[in-house]
C-alpha cells in the first residue's frame, strides 16, 4: 500500500516539480465593443497580457516571463510556484508543496522565428519528504530529483502546439520500485495545445509518458481569462501505469481533478 500511495505521489509531484510554467497573450479591449470576437494582432493598439502563457496543466510552453514580472501559481491547494523574469528570454522559480517539495528552475527562451520557440530548463531540489512514523516504526522517506528539459513550441501566443522531453536523476532513501534501487533515472515526452475559443475562454489538452517506467497522464480541460492578470484552469488527469512482468495496464478508475490559478504581477 505504502508503495502504490508512493508511486502516485512520485508521479504527481514530479508533475509540478519538473516543469516551470508564460509569452504576452493578446486579447482585445474589452472596452471596445464588437459583434463577433476577432483574434487580434500585434498592431492592436491595446494588448492585455495573458498571465499563464508559459504552460499548459502539466507541462512547460517553450516561452517564459518577461523581464521583471513575477507569477505566482497554485494546483488543487497542494502546489504552489513563484517565477521571476531576469530578461525577456530567461526565467527562475520556486516550486513548493504539502509534501515537502522545495525545488529551484531556470529556464532560457531560444527564440528560432516569430513562429517557433526552444526552452531549455534545468531544475533540481526535494521533491517528496513524509515524516516517519514511531508507532509503526517507519523511517522519514526523502526524495531528490536533478535534471533538464528541452522542448519546442509552434504557433502564436493565443493557439500553440509543444513537444518535449526531459531527463532527470532521482535518489531517495526507500525502494520505490521494489527493485532494491533507491536512485534512478527517468526519462519524459509529452505533446500539448491550446486553442483559443473566445476572448477569455481557452481549450487545453495534453499527453505525458514516463519511458522507462512505463507510467502514463495527460490532462484536458479550459482556462479562463479573469481580468488581465489572473488566469483558471479547469480540468480533469487520466493516470494509469503498465505492471511489469504481466504486461497489464492499469488505470485509475477516475480522473483527477485538476483547479489551477496564475497571477501575473510586477510591471506590465
Amino acid at each position: 500500500m505504502k508503495r502504490t500511495l508512493l508511486l502516485f505521489l512520485f508521479a504527481s509531484i514530479t508533475f509540478s516539480a519538473l516543469y516551470a510554467q508564460d509569452v504576452d497573450y493578446v486579447i482585445s479591449d474589452p472596452k471596445k465593443e464588437r459583434k463577433e470576437f476577432k483574434k487580434p494582432t500585434v498592431s492592436d493598439s491595446t494588448l492585455i497580457p495573458n498571465p499563464d502563457y508559459t504552460s499548459y496543466f502539466l507541462n512547460a510552453t517553450a516561452y517564459t516571463l518577461k523581464k521583471k514580472n513575477i507569477r505566482l501559481s497554485g494546483t488543487d491547494i497542494i502546489f504552489i510556484k513563484g517565477s521571476y523574469g531576469l530578461t525577456d528570454n530567461t526565467m527562475v522559480s520556486v516550486n513548493l508543496s504539502i509534501f515537502g517539495t522545495a525545488t529551484a528552475s531556470i529556464k532560457q527562451q531560444i527564440n528560432l522565428s516569430k513562429s517557433v520557440k526552444v526552452g531549455i530548463s534545468g531544475t533540481g531540489g526535494l521533491i517528496l519528504f513524509l515524516p516517519g512514523d514511531s508507532l509503526t516504526q517507519s523511517n522519514d522517506t526523502t526524495m531528490y530529483m536533478g535534471g533538464g528539459q528541452a522542448m519546442v513550441t509552434l504557433g502564436d501566443k493565443q493557439d500553440n502546439i509543444t513537444a518535449g522531453t526531459g531527463v532527470y536523476y532521482i535518489h531517495s532513501d526507500y525502494d520505490l520500485f521494489g527493485n532494491g534501487k533507491k536512485s534512478f533515472i527517468i526519462n519524459t515526452i509529452y505533446i500539448g495545445f491550446q486553442k483559443q475559443l473566445s476572448k477569455k475562454l481557452y481549450v487545453m489538452a495534453e499527453g505525458m509518458y514516463f519511458i522507462n517506467y512505463q507510467i502514463f497522464t495527460g490532462a484536458i480541460g479550459i482556462k479562463l481569462v479573469m481580468g488581465d492578470r489572473i488566469t483558471l484552469n479547469f480540468g480533469l488527469m487520466p493516470f494509469g501505469w503498465n505492471t511489469p512482468g504481466t504486461n497489464r495496464t492499469e488505470v485509475l478508475p477516475i480522473a483527477i481533478p485538476l483547479i489551477s490559478f496564475r497571477m501575473l504581477l510586477g510591471k506590465k
